[in-house]
């Protein structure tokens, strides 16, 4: 859809912005229409860098700051703002309250599909505060929640990309692990599972102690709680599981397994799927919101039910009798990563709806 010109600047709010954030505001200043902005704890002046205008700020915490209001408000003043992006809370509200009695556009994001209390007024500092003109949101089933609270034409969907250069540096210097040498199917998981069980990796060894096939090897990368490896320890299939804990590299590692695990049973819309996707791993997650989303089930990966270890012993000893089949849907899984989470599909959503509040 095309819009009239416009001269869009933009503020985006972040205490830390990440790469996907750093990724739109970069892609979005080089487009004609759009001057972009961003606020930066650790400097002491306005500094230029790719485009984005990064402008000094203390740490946004709090739903009300009253130094970063001013600040912000200031800001609004000085370089003519008209539109504000807030990834996080904090930065949202704050946001509203500088932006009082002016035009501004104010979008917000919502990465998450918990619950959501009209009785509570803190939310009315944000999400549900009548100015804000626009949600973008992680993933449909967060979406789909906030259409009960809001109009759809409110809401749009942005998933966050991933870059296939990312992925192409690991793939040029996997990890491999003499501990799995031999193995047929080489499984991994990576993710913070220390007191999440919500993660599933006790699922997933449940499902390892059912197959018990010195055939199939599992990396973990990542925290856990020692009881997860305890009980592997005094199991049949201690050889077969490696715990490597915290690794900076971890793309490295998935770089040189088979087959990518997420046995969760609450995510929203986990950036590690993408990341194996874009390796060229099929996947197995499980059948929950957000996870679901990203996998075509059949084509890219499996879908199996959270806690049930049983249907995931199932799916991964698929996997491992039908190896043609599982590269093919890790081939396809890289295919969807370029066409659908693509860095510049992404820019492209957020410029159209910038332009279309801008009218």
């Amino acid at each position: 859809m095309s819009y009239p010109v416009t001269n869009i600047r933009l503020l985006i709010t972040h205490r830390e912005a990440d790469e996907s954030t750093i990724i739109l505001a970069e892609g979005l200043a080089n487009l004609p229409d759009f001057q972009v902005y961003m606020t930066r704890e650790g400097i002491t002046s306005a500094v230029v860098e790719r485009g984005v205008t990064y402008l000094p700020s203390p740490p946004i915490t709090g739903k009300v700051n009253l130094s970063v209001c001013r600040l912000l408000r200031r800001y609004m003043r000085l370089y003519h703002l008209t539109h504000t992006y807030s990834p996080g809370s904090s930065g949202l509200s704050n946001a509203l309250l500088a932006t009082l009695f002016s035009s501004m556009k104010n979008i917000a994001y919502r990465g998450t599909g918990a619950r959501i209390r009209r009785t509570d007024p803190t939310y009315y500092l944000g999400i549900l505060n009548p100015r804000v003109h626009h949600i973008v949101c992680e993933a449909e089933h967060v979406a789909a929640y906030l259409r009960s609270f809001f109009s759809p034409s409110k809401l749009t969907v942005a998933t966050k990309p991933f870059s296939l250069p990312w992925a192409d540096e690991a793939l040029r210097s996997p990890i491999e692990l003499p501990e799995l040498q031999g193995k047929s199917l080489r499984l991994v998981m990576v993710a913070n599972n220390r007191g999440r069980p919500f993660k599933g990796l006790h699922t997933l060894l449940e499902a390892m102690l059912l197959l018990q096939d010195d055939r199939i090897g599992l990396t973990l990368v990542g925290d856990y709680d020692q009881q997860e490896q305890l009980f592997v320890q005094t199991s049949p299939i201690a050889s077969n599981i490696l715990f490597l804990g915290e690794r900076p590299e971890a793309m490295r590692y998935m770089a040189a397994s088979d087959v990518y695990v997420l046995p969760s049973w609450r995510d929203a819309s986990p950036r590690v799927v993408r990341e194996a996707m874009s390796l060229s791993l099929p996947t197995i997650v499980s059948d929950i919101p957000g996870s679901r989303d990203l996998i075509l089930p059949g084509e890219t990966g499996l879908l199996v039910p959270a806690r049930d270890p049983e249907a995931l012993a199932k799916a991964i000893l698929w996997m491992l009798e039908h190896p043609e089949e599982r590269r093919a849907m890790g081939h396809l899984g890289r295919e969807r990563i370029e066409r659908d989470f693509s860095p510049e599909r992404y820019i492209e959503i957020f410029a159209d709806l910038f332009r279309s509040l801008a009218i």
